[in-house]
């Protein structure tokens, strides 16, 4: 989707986007336009018919870089989600996404040219993220980005007094029935579970979760958990604004058999982080900014 999707939108458009989700924190009680930002992954078995690899999501990003400003998109998932059943990574992904109109497209993703990923890896390998370059045209597509400055930092937890028994949303795919002519996503609601300072052990690793209490399904994982709360007093009496934060990503459940919790696992907000900003994905970023400004100086 580096090229054949729209790569870099106006500055102005990032701001619009901001603009939108701020708008909605303060009208509605449940911010239902973020469903916007969320769409559905398949591949395709040896009938052609498509299978669910999972739920994605799109974040958008400003970069500078001297007088120089762009924004960027990036899909979000798991690396589950690119995976064949074999564990090796799939050479095509089809992403549905809705049109303006009311239906919805199937776009073709090559998550390879000339032999290189266009998709890019969390460096820790226990942790399941992964996240491709995408900008899909805001203009054609029924798409929200979800702003940088909405996904959870590391102290997202104390700043916003999350603990076990808060209230978070996750907004995925339903297999069952995602929809005949659009994407028609889940939201589904649970409470934290456990939140430890200890790794989680999963698949023969140690790895950074926390647990929540909600339904799971195949398709589901990748998608975006939210807090939300609404204007509140504190004990001083000053009123809290209402907050929308991305706390985490749903990735699958915690436990399977005779060992099924009823719980399911989440990654930290903080780690999407991570992987926006690790080195290979900023030397794209410098790249692209430094293309622009040569064709700027032309």
């Amino acid at each position: 989707m580096r090229h054949n999707l729209r790569y870099i939108m106006n500055l102005i458009r990032g701001i619009v986007v901001i603009l939108l989700f701020s708008s909605l924190l303060y009208s509605e009680k449940y911010p239902a336009r973020v469903k916007k930002s969320v769409t559905f992954i398949f591949s395709k078995d040896s009938s052609n018919r498509l299978e669910v690899q999972g739920t994605g999501f799109f974040v958008l990003l400003n970069a500078n870089q001297e007088n120089d400003t762009a924004t960027f998109g990036y899909l979000v998932t798991t690396k589950t989600a690119l995976k064949k059943q074999n564990g090796e990574f799939l050479e095509t992904l089809y992403v549905r996404i809705n049109r303006k109109e009311g239906y919805s497209d199937t776009l073709i993703v090559q998550l390879n040219v000339d032999s290189a990923p266009r998709y890019f890896i969390h460096p820790d390998s226990t942790v399941d993220l992964a996240i491709i370059p995408a900008f899909p045209d805001v203009n054609r597509y029924d798409v929200l980005y979800i702003p940088s400055g909405m996904i959870g930092a590391v102290d997202v937890f104390g700043r916003e007094n999350i603990v076990e028994g808060s209230e978070v949303f996750s907004i995925g795919m339903l297999p069952s029935h995602i929809g005949l002519f659009k994407n028609i996503p889940a939201v589904r609601f649970g409470r934290i579970a456990q939140v430890s300072d200890e790794k989680y052990q999963w698949d023969k690793s140690f790895t950074e979760l926390y647990l929540i209490e909600t339904d799971i399904t195949q398709g589901s994982t990748g998608s975006p958990v939210y807090y939300f709360n609404e204007a509140l007093k504190d004990s001083g009496g000053i009123v809290r604004s209402r907050t929308l934060v991305l706390c985490g990503i749903l990735v699958g459940d915690y436990g399977t058999g005779p060992h099924a919790s009823g719980l399911a696992r989440v990654i930290p907000s903080y780690k999407l982080f991570d992987l926006l900003n690790q080195s290979a994905v900023a030397g794209e970023r410098e790249k692209e900014l430094n293309r622009l400004r040569q064709k700027k100086n032309k």
